[in-house]
């Protein structure tokens, strides 16, 4: 799908929900991300054809940030296009290099202090989807970098991190777009068919919430991330509330029930509660709130308005 000359989209999809890889091509040619391990094959190269771009003349691959939709077809598209430069943002090449530690330090992370984890058939799928091929970067940034793609196009490559530390974004001035991949997530995310399929998954709260002003400010004209809608004009500034308010919410929620109940409570205990309030996706979904829940707390408790109880597992949380 072309968006503007020189940018399209790529659509693919992720467990029923939309996958969206930018790929620009100037004398130059960027990509925005690989997909699962299936997707340079199925989704990916069949579009470069389908343009005339050879895999040989692809210049970057920049991984967004850490998660399986997003790095786990960087094997793959190395081995198709060896010539292009692959890199991710500094703060998550561990994961970005490597599918074990993705999934053990992410999708496996709140095992040990809160009990929750993947299992059946969730597990298995997560784990196809990581598959079992490591990459290494050839680069990494830091956000402020500049590509130039033509002679009259350069991108700017901005660091907005909250859904991972490292976090990318593309600012093309050019045509006075961002490419913001997962930066910011709206309300919900939903799928092809347009039912709520899964809560945002943001993870670090002061950092996602600066990330969403930031992106609210900028002089652009078109929004595109990888799970939502395009966004234009005044649906930026929408999206960017949508996203904001729906955090503020979160936390709220999280407040009122340890408020409600002085003896405390787990962190499973505050997904189960608070997910129908904050949320239409499945109720068997809320437990994916952990991912931005443990964000909260941790920022609550810097703010002194929660306690914490370490002593045992799972963590308990009460009220200051």
């Amino acid at each position: 799908m072309k968006i503007f000359d020189g940018v399209h989209m790529i659509q693919g999809e992720v467990g029923g929900r939309p996958l969206q890889l930018m790929l620009l091509v100037g004398d130059q040619s960027l990509l925005m991300d690989t997909g699962c391990p299936p997707d340079a094959r199925k989704v990916i190269l069949p579009y470069f054809k389908k343009i005339g771009l050879s895999p040989r003349d692809l210049t970057y691959i920049v991984n967004t940030h850490c998660d399986f939709d997003h790095t786990c077809g960087n094997w793959g598209m190395k081995q198709a296009c060896p010539g292009a430069l692959l890199g991710c943002g500094k703060l998550d090449q561990p994961f970005c290099e490597s599918p074990f530690t993705l999934y053990s330090l992410r999708y496996d992370a709140y095992r040990k202090d809160h009990g929750i984890f993947y299992t059946g058939e969730t597990k298995k799928w997560i784990k196809q989807q990581c598959g079992n091929k490591p990459q290494p970067m050839d680069l990494c940034w830091m956000g402020g970098e500049k590509i130039r793609l033509s002679r009259d196009w350069e991108v700017e490559l901005l660091h907005v991190p909250g859904h991972s530390r490292g976090h990318l974004a593309v600012l093309d001035r050019r045509h006075r777009a961002i490419y913001s991949a997962d930066a910011i997530h709206g309300k919900d995310l939903r799928g092809i068919d347009g039912s709520v399929k899964l809560c945002p998954t943001y993870l670090w709260v002061d950092e996602y919430l600066q990330t969403i002003q930031r992106i609210e400010n900028l002089d652009v004209d078109t929004l595109i991330g990888c799970h939502w809608p395009i966004k234009r004009g005044n649906e930026i500034r929408s999206f960017c509330a949508e996203s904001r308010n729906y955090c503020l919410e979160a936390e709220e929620q999280l407040l009122r029930e340890l408020r409600a109940n002085k003896r405390g409570l787990t962190m499973r205990q505050l997904c189960e509660r608070c997910g129908e309030r904050l949320g239409a996706w499945p109720r068997s979904g809320d437990i994916e709130l952990v991912y931005s829940f443990n964000g909260h707390v941790l920022r609550l408790e810097a703010m002194g308005l929660i306690r914490v109880d370490r002593s045992r597992r799972p963590i308990s949380y009460r009220a200051a």
